[in-house]
């Protein structure tokens, strides 16, 4: 698994490169009965930035199927404290570590996968990951800008995840800190009794999942670091992205938005529809039936849009 040095405090940070199968003798796995269509645009790559508490685990089955069935380069890290990398360097960094510091190591991996032939990219978030595309793309030069074609986030967490007079269907403060109590007393047993809420299986909205998938998220959660866990929250609960996601109100910046309707963690209404206000570009589609781990349930149309509106109705 490749990795680099924050540059910040040269924290050893990892991410994955999923290379699409360019060999005719060995053409890519075409698991239904109609064949999927396969780009051969190797100029355009998907940077995956994930969600709290997980991984870049939490999109396998995407990247898997994005690469190697549709010919589309992947790219997912682990952000700072999770997965398999770490939350802090041994650099001396003596500051908080912040929202903006994850954008800084997006900025970092950016440098180094430009090494590696990557020009033109989307930005692919979910949750939190959201965010942090926003202001990795305000803080980066204008080169690498120019290389971003748009942004793909399912469920976000924005423009700001803690409930407000102007914004009362977010998520409250109380909510959190229950949150954060159930990680503190017991956070294998705090988690396995709530995975299922991420994914909508006890919302009445007829998803089911295997119990084995269950638990491989479980112990996706189970690979971050507590701190790591738990600053996170902090973080997003008090960070107000509302003036970041208006500076990208331009023509030239693509955004599709992607949101279940029945998302308890993050509802449209405090999301999606605030954030069309802010950037009026943006394309927002709202699934039926569908919970905050949309990426998961509802895979195939996740697919299916995210083809569409990188390539067109080629997709």
């Amino acid at each position: 698994m490749p990795s680099f040095e924050s540059s910040i405090d040269s924290a050893r940070l990892y991410y994955v490169d999923y290379i699409p199968a360019r060999s005719p003798f060995a053409p890519p796995f075409q698991p239904t009965d109609q064949p999927s269509l396969y780009f051969t645009d190797k100029d355009t790559t998907l940077i995956f930035i994930h969600g709290w508490p997980m991984s870049h685990r939490m999109y396998e089955h995407l990247l898997l199927r994005l690469s190697q069935t549709h010919g589309v380069r992947c790219i997912a890290s682990d952000r700072r404290g999770f997965g398999n990398s770490e939350w802090s360097g041994n650099k001396g960094y003596d500051k908080d570590i912040t929202y903006q510091t994850f954008a800084q190591d997006t900025i970092d991996l950016l440098h180094v996968v430009r090494e590696n032939g990557v020009r033109k990219f989307y930005f692919v978030g979910a949750s939190m990951g959201c965010g942090e595309t926003v202001l990795s793309y305000l803080s980066c030069s204008p080169e690498l800008q120019q290389d971003c074609l748009g942004f793909v986030w399912m469920g976000p967490s924005a423009p700001y995840p803690l409930a407000t007079e102007t914004n009362p269907t977010a998520p409250s403060r109380e909510l959190w800190d229950m949150i954060l109590a159930g990680f503190r007393a017991d956070s294998v047993a705090f988690v396995h009794a709530s995975i299922g809420g991420v994914f909508g299986i006890p919302f009445n909205i007829g998803i089911e999942l295997p119990e084995s998938v269950l638990n491989k998220f479980e112990a996706i959660v189970a690979q971050a670091d507590s701190l790591a866990i738990e600053r996170c929250v902090q973080i997003i609960s008090s960070t107000d992205l509302t003036e970041n996601i208006r500076q990208l109100d331009r023509a030239d910046v693509k955004i599709l938005v992607i949101h279940g309707d029945s998302d308890q963690s993050m509802p449209a209404s405090a999301s999606a529809d605030i954030i069309q206000s802010l950037a009026k570009q943006t394309k927002v589609k709202i699934y039926d039936k569908a919970a905050h781990g949309l990426y998961l349930t509802h895979a195939d149309q996740v697919i299916k849009d995210i083809l569409e509106f990188v390539f067109g109705s080629r997709g």
